[in-house]
């Protein structure tokens, strides 16, 4: 993919999907060998796992689009170079399984190819997220 245009549409049409919870207009955006990482956690919970392959990534979004709603969603910044996106952005958030919620800052890294995602290392306060879901 070039254009930095087409990389800022695939990323924000992606993160309006995800935001109305549409998995397969989710996984539409993703690669076939795309990968997902939510970084930081030195014990990894469920939602820690690092799935590879578009069938496994599913899964996972599907657990996140289930457990997870965001509201009050503010870009901050999105800063696109060649194949790489980056992307700072906060919301607050409310665990589906307990009620609770929290406010949280994100840093989503992007390495796009063949106009989709390939990987997504998203970067956020973990502890913070184990505090919200109560593992």
């Amino acid at each position: 993919m070039t254009g930095r245009a087409a990389i800022e549409t695939l990323i924000k049409d992606a993160y309006e999907a995800r935001h109305r919870g549409d998995l397969d207009a989710v996984m539409g955006y993703f690669h076939r060998d795309c990968s997902y990482r939510l970084s930081g956690a030195s014990a990894p919970a469920p939602m820690f796992v690092q799935p590879t392959g578009h069938a496994a990534v599913r899964a996972q979004m599907a657990e996140l689009i289930g457990a997870f709603v965001f509201s009050n969603v503010e870009t901050l910044a999105l800063t696109i170079e060649d194949d790489r996106a980056a992307l700072h952005w906060r919301a607050d958030v409310l665990c589906v399984p307990n009620g609770r919620s929290a406010a949280f800052e994100i840093m989503d890294l992007f390495t796009i190819a063949d106009g989709k995602i390939l990987s997504l290392v998203q970067f956020t306060d973990t502890a913070g997220v184990t505090q919200l879901t109560g593992s």
